[in-house]
């Protein structure tokens, strides 16, 4: 399904995702859309080192299978294999282990913005963890607006399916809208107001004469 997302990109977006993602063929239709990509790594991709950097990643390729197969057979080197161009980091992020000590965790991402100085390898944990925003926004339409992911939509027609889900959708963006102007009057991240209280909040004013406009329809 994300594969008809990609002609929706272009020059000037960024596409992060997880470790089920990164493949030849999308990447090849994210970069002929214009745009880049930030995605993690499986163990089992061949990754050959063309260049290490001053940083401490390294330049690769992501191989077009086909041509990869051909020329495997031929028995070439890896690094002889053609492919889209990629950088890749590795870093490592602590977390605790269920007896309360430190684990460590090695994360390896492949990317499209090869220039390191451009685009300095301190940046790159924060932007892929970033990506984890969209799950708690799918659990926010999931769970908080509705009673879970097994409950049933209402509507008994397609048209009237995507109706139901597209107010769903209103009402999430409605929701955001106020916790950001919260943050900016506050001064504070938006990332630290509640989802669910601001849901309970207006849930609250919801009877009150001030949550709705007193013009009616032109």
């Amino acid at each position: 399904m994300a594969r008809h997302l990609w002609p929706s990109c272009g020059r000037g977006d960024v596409v992060v995702g997880d470790r089920g993602f990164l493949s030849y063929e999308d990447l090849r239709d994210i970069v002929g859309a214009g745009a880049h990509a930030v995605l993690r790594v499986k163990s089992d991709i061949d990754l050959p080192v063309l260049e290490v950097l001053p940083d401490g990643g390294y330049l690769s390729r992501i191989a077009d299978p086909e041509v990869s197969r051909r020329m495997r057979r031929k028995r070439l080197p890896a690094k002889d294999i053609p492919g889209i161009a990629v950088r890749v980091i590795e870093y490592s992020v602590a977390a605790e282990d269920e007896d309360g000590g430190e684990v460590s965790e090695v994360f390896a991402v492949v990317t499209t913005l090869i220039d390191h100085e451009a685009y300095p390898i301190e940046d790159f944990p924060d932007l892929y963890h970033d990506r984890w925003q969209i799950e708690t926004a799918i659990g926010d339409v999931e769970t908080r607006l509705r009673p879970g992911p097994r409950a049933v939509l209402r509507s008994k027609s397609p048209d009237m399916v995507r109706q139901e889900i597209y107010g769903l959708l209103c009402v999430y963006q409605a929701i955001r809208a106020l916790i950001v102007a919260g943050a900016e009057e506050t001064g504070i991240d938006p990332d630290r107001i509640s989802f669910t209280r601001t849901k309970q909040a207006a849930e609250r004013h919801l009877s009150d004469d001030s949550a709705f406009s007193p013009c009616g329809p032109a």
